[in-house]
């Protein structure tokens, strides 16, 4: 049993590990990672100054402590949890004499979120494990439990959630690591699992905010329906020495707690995050709107955006099936119900209501996330009456109600997983006003069925299978806008890219159909009130193509045909460069004009506008593969810009560690490479180790 638990642990590291995005994504997640990093270079848990507004750093918010250093109202927990990924990242930057970035994460780099971004897999496998285990002491068999917990991982919102890096993961798995342990002790009575069962929940208190709280009466009602004490003075000493029991193991983590709240304490308080918490709380009970908590039940169970049971359709099997419920199963039944209300209640009540017109805002929809995060914690506690029913109902209920909601949950959660949540956003308006209620985009979006994020992001999955195979698609004399020529965009029903004042393309002579004539597509077209003539000159491999550059009035669209003698010519890599020259005007910097590429031809034939090849703009990745900057990272040092470059590629590709970075010509493919592929090798073999060590189980 302990091989099988090993090898279920590392298997699903391994598997999860395929589905990870390769960057931080969330503000959330780059607060804690900026944390993390203090925490390993200047061995305080503090957080990075403000500079967003002196364009020196991304926002966040922080705020400034007692103190004078800044600090962040994130949890101390999983920045810890971070701090590995920290280290090995710096053993790479000594490796190779590379200076860690001062304006984190603004001024970052690859392998830092490379590295970060497996954090959770870890979390979500020891989760798994939980879960199996779990499952197994309400008494199902091995095949059961065995294929429930992948139910559990793979086609609820558990599965992005082992993917985005936020604290949720880690939190859940030892809330329920906890409940599972004061499940074990119930049935053993030995109090060595009260103690563990303290520990786990004493990290869950640090690892994420004071919601942790919540979970407490739950808890307490579970064990009082486990142990069943009677009224008498014997029962009481057993209750109070098995609650000495679990605060034993949970005091290093309460005093831990109360250092770090006491220690970032804002200077404009007096007290401690969690009096201010607590004043939040009675601020919520006194001042909401009575119609917003009804939008915030309705929002969190029912509507078409963020529904739990969308989002995690196999819960629906505890509402279709409960008359399936044993009686044996009501401890699990009553914490499920108690965790669920307490939850639900809560989020419904958090609003905002501004003093000035008293604009109402709900917090209900956890935005900015996939699916309602806030009710992340309830998912494992509904897996287990799930796997309950499952083994009370028949094969063909099985197949007709199990299996369509497995599958829903599938496509559900792979809309989270292919591409990046963000971009459910896209091209929607920001907000709008009802009388005095404010639904910006996070809230209409799901609210109204039109803009769900499952109908926005299965549109956006239609364009990602159209466009992506373009990205990688250079064409037989493998052209690349690899440097200053922007991504491509709408204009109308054309596709432009944008020349950012020097742009680099590079391209082989193919030896079939040698170069011999290159057109470009250009206009000089307005975005402001600027009007100013732009000269446009190209030279390849060192040698100018026009005796005289070209001038392009404003709107003038204009097709130029560059005659290539065979000497300028390389077999591979040749370099073409653009410059557009506006005089004294700093028109691209002030985005006044841009001078957009409609269209490359050579010897007449179209040239793929959609490929993507970019820098990344690492010092470590120039240093690793010797890479050359010019425009982006050269002549352009914003950071600013770098961090649109990321952006873009975030957007526009599959979110996958071993895909983006493919993309990214200063990062080393061959370690990607190399990497999937021990992550694929590993996961084979660990699958036959996992298969053979599942047939020796004996329960």
């Amino acid at each position: 049993m302990k091989k099988f638990i090993f090898y279920l642990f590392l298997f699903l590291v391994f598997l999860l590990s395929t589905i990870v995005s390769g960057l931080v994504e969330s503000q959330d997640g780059l607060q804690y990672l900026a944390v993390a990093r203090n925490i390993y270079y200047n061995h305080e848990p503090t957080a990075p100054v403000y500079e967003y507004n002196i364009r020196k750093n991304v926002h966040m918010t922080t705020y400034t402590g007692k103190d004078g250093k800044s600090y962040s109202l994130t949890g101390l927990g999983y920045s810890l949890a971070l701090v590995p990924a920290v280290a090995v990242t710096d053993l790479v930057y000594r490796y190779y004499n590379v200076a860690p970035p001062v304006h984190f994460p603004l001024e970052s780099d690859w392998l830092i979120f490379l590295t970060t971004s497996f954090t959770n897999t870890f979390f979500a496998a020891l989760l798994g494990v939980v879960l199996f285990l779990y499952f197994l002491e309400l008494s199902l068999n091995k095949r059961q439990a065995l294929i429930i917990t992948f139910v559990s991982l793979f086609t609820t919102n558990l599965l992005v959630y082992a993917k985005h890096l936020m604290p949720h993961m880690m939190f859940v798995t030892f809330i329920f690591l906890a409940f599972y342990l004061l499940k074990r002790f119930s049935r053993t009575k030995n109090r060595i699992l009260l103690t563990f069962s303290g520990v786990s929940f004493g990290v869950a208190m640090i690892t994420y905010n004071q919601t942790f709280i919540l979970a407490l009466p739950p808890y307490v009602l579970y064990y009082l329906t486990l142990i069943k004490p009677k009224f008498s003075l014997y029962s009481l000493k057993k209750v109070t020495l098995d609650a000495f029991c679990f605060l034993l193991g949970a005091a290093p983590f309460i005093y831990i707690y109360k250092w770090f709240d006491i220690l970032k304490a804002a200077a404009e308080f007096n007290s401690s995050s969690v009096t201010i918490a607590t004043n939040f709380l009675s601020y919520i009970f006194h001042n909401v709107p009575i119609p917003a908590v009804f939008e915030g039940f309705y929002g969190q169970l029912l509507s078409p955006g963020r529904s739990i049971f969308i989002y995690s359709p196999i819960i629906l099997v505890i509402l279709i099936f409960w008359h399936k419920i044993q009686k044996k199963l009501a401890p699990e039944v009553a914490l499920l119900i108690s965790y669920s209300a307490i939850l639900i209640a809560f989020y419904s009540l958090a609003v905002l209501v501004s003093a000035v017109n008293e604009n109402v805002q709900g917090l209900w929809h956890g935005e900015s996330s996939w699916g309602p995060r806030y009710l992340m914690s309830l998912i494992p506690f509904a897996m287990l009456v799930v796997g309950h029913i499952y083994t009370r109902v028949t094969k063909n209920t099985k197949l007709l109600v199990f299996l369509p909601l497995c599958l829903v949950g599938i496509y559900v959660e792979f809309l989270g997983v292919i591409m990046p949540y963000q971009i459910k956003f896209h091209e929607l308006d920001v907000q709008f006003f009802v009388n005095n209620t404010n639904y910006n985009a996070f809230v209409y979006t799901n609210l109204l069925p039109r803009y769900s994020p499952i109908i926005m992001m299965s549109k956006k999955l239609i364009k990602l299978k159209e466009f992506f195979p373009l990205s990688y698609n250079y064409g037989k004399y493998n052209v690349r806008f690899f440097d200053g020529i922007s991504f491509p965009f709408n204009v109308g029903r054309e596709r432009w890219r944008s020349l950012e004042e020097t742009g680099y393309v590079s391209f082989d002579n193919n030896l079939e159909s040698n170069v011999k004539k290159i057109t470009f597509d250009l206009i000089n077209h307005p975005v402001s009130e600027m009007k100013v003539d732009a000269k446009v000159s190209f030279s390849l491999n060192g040698n100018e193509l026009l005796k005289t550059p070209l001038i392009l009035k404003i709107t003038e669209r204009k097709a130029i045909d560059l005659a290539i003698d065979e000497k300028f010519l390389k077999p591979k890599g040749n370099e073409l460069i653009l410059k557009v020259d506006y005089g004294k005007y700093p028109i691209v910097q002030n985005n006044k004009q841009l001078l957009g590429i409609i269209g490359m031809f050579i010897n007449e034939q179209p040239q793929n506008m959609e490929s993507i090849s970019v820098p990344n703009v690492s010092p470590l990745g120039q240093k690793i593969t010797g890479a050359v900057y010019n425009n982006w990272g050269g002549t352009n040092k914003d950071p600013w810009k770098v961090w649109d470059i990321h952006t873009q590629t975030f957007e526009r590709l599959p979110d996958f560690w071993w895909v983006r970075n493919l993309f990214y010509w200063d990062v080393p493919s061959s370690w990607i490479l190399g990497l999937f592929g021990l992550n694929v090798a590993g996961l084979i073999f660990l699958g036959i180790k996992l298969g053979s060590a599942y047939k020796k189980i004996r329960i």
